[in-house]
């Protein structure tokens, strides 16, 4: 699922297909993680990303972007996790992005012992 969206590389680290997750990488020092998140969002959903509500309708993207800016490392990792589109996103401030469609657990996965 490599994508590339205004000229913003992304690539997967991780599709866990049961759960419809994904992990990818961004370069935060080249890409804002604002950008990162609509073009991952989008390939998830198989769309174009001008297809997807506003991220602005959900955090701001400015803010976004300086929350999750490149650390020295001293500081450790600062994360970011919100709701956009249905599915729980988390950005990580050393270009991480992880992004799981929300789902009501269901009697049938309580019975299958999942959900829990």
């Amino acid at each position: 699922m490599d994508t590339t969206v205004s000229g913003v590389g992304v690539e997967v680290i991780e599709y866990f297909q049961k759960f419809g997750t994904v992990r990818t990488q961004f370069d935060q020092e080249k890409t804002p993680a604002s950008t990162a998140v609509i073009a991952t969002l989008a390939d998830l959903m198989g769309t174009d990303p001008v297809e997807l509500d506003p991220l602005h309708s959900t955090v701001d993207p400015d803010e976004l972007d300086a929350l999750v800016r490149v650390r020295n490392g001293i500081n450790g990792d600062s994360k970011v996790t919100f709701t956009h589109e249905g599915h729980a996103i988390t950005v990580h401030s050393y270009g991480v992005i992880t992004i799981t469609p929300e789902h009501e657990p269901t009697a049938e996965k309580y019975e299958m012992g999942e959900g829990r």
